[in-house]
C-alpha cells in the first residue's frame, strides 16, 4: 500500500486475513489511524491473490458509522464471514456480519459486554460453542484476560471469566490457531508482549488453551511446548514461572 492509496499514510494495527473460495482473494481487514493520533478510528480493506503478496487498497471506513479500532475476522461453518471490533471508545464490543464476498459490512449484528471496555479479540468456535478471548484496555500494559462463550454468536453470551494470571503472563490475546492433526484437534493462544520502551522489539506468547466439558477453558503456562502437526497432538512443560504470572 502506498501514501497515496491511504491518503498520504496511516498507522496500520491487528490485520487479519481470510480466504474467500468463490472469489479466490485473500481478504484482509485491519484497524486504521491517520498517521498522526488515534481520532480516526476507522477499519480498512485490502485485497490480495495469494496471502503474502502486494494487496490492493480498498478503502478505509467507519463500520456502520461507528468507531473501529482492535479487531479480528472470524469464518463460520456455513462460510459466513464476521467482523467484530471495539467501538465507543473501547468500551463496547462490536460483531458485524461481511457481505457475501466479505468486502463490506452488511449488518451490526450483535454488541457484546457492552461497557465493560475489553479489546484485543480473538475467537474461536469448538463444538459447536463460540468463545471469545479478550483483554482489557491498559494501554501497552498487559492485564487479565478473559473468556466469554455462546451457543450463537449472534444470540445471548456468557459472562467474562478470568483466563490465565493477572497479566495473562505478560501478554495481550492477539489470535487463536487452530492445530488439527489425523487424530485431534488442539488450540494455541498467540498472544503480543509487548515492549513498550522498544515497540519493535516486541514478541509473541505461544500457550496451549485447554477445554474442559463444554464451556470450560483455561490457559495454563508451559516452559516448553511442541507441537506434532500430523496428529495435532500438544506436548508441554510447566516449571517455576519466575516474575511471570502464578
Amino acid at each position: 500500500m502506498t501514501d497515496q492509496e491511504t491518503g498520504g499514510g496511516a498507522n496500520i494495527e491487528r490485520p487479519k486475513v481470510i480466504y474467500h473460495p468463490g472469489t479466490g482473494k485473500y481478504v484482509m481487514w485491519m484497524h486504521w489511524e491517520n498517521g498522526k493520533d488515534y481520532t480516526a478510528a476507522r477499519c480498512a480493506v485490502a485485497t490480495c491473490d495469494t496471502v503474502d503478496g502486494d494487496y490492493v487498497y480498498h478503502g478505509d471506513f467507519s463500520p456502520v458509522g461507528h468507531m473501529s479500532r482492535d479487531c479480528t475476522l472470524f469464518v463460520d461453518d456455513d462460510g459466513t464471514a464476521y467482523f467484530i471490533s471495539t467501538a465507543r471508545d473501547n468500551a463496547d464490543l462490536h460483531i458485524y456480519r461481511l457481505s457475501e464476498d466479505y468486502l463490506a459490512i452488511d449488518e451490526h449484528v450483535k454488541t457484546l459486554w457492552p461497557g465493560q471496555y475489553r479489546e484485543a479479540p480473538a475467537l474461536v468456535k469448538r463444538s459447536g460453542v463460540y468463545f471469545m478471548i479478550t483483554s482489557g484496555c491498559t494501554g501497552w500494559h498487559p492485564n487479565q484476560g478473559k473468556y466469554g462463550y455462546a451457543e450463537s454468536i449472534t444470540g445471548r453470551w456468557s459472562g467474562l471469566y478470568d483466563l490465565g494470571g493477572p497479566t495473562t503472563y505478560d501478554s495481550q490475546p492477539a489470535f487463536i490457531l487452530p492445530v488439527q492433526g489425523r487424530e485431534t484437534t488442539n488450540y494455541l493462544y498467540i498472544g503480543d508482549r509487548w515492549d513498550a520502551k522498544d515497540y519493535y522489539q516486541s514478541s509473541y506468547v505461544v500457550l496451549p488453551l485447554e477445554f474442559t466439558g463444554t464451556i470450560g477453558l483455561s490457559l495454563p503456562w508451559t516452559d516448553t511446548l511442541s507441537v506434532d502437526r500430523s496428529s495435532g497432538k500438544l506436548e508441554w512443560e510447566r516449571k517455576a514461572l519466575g516474575n511471570l504470572d502464578s
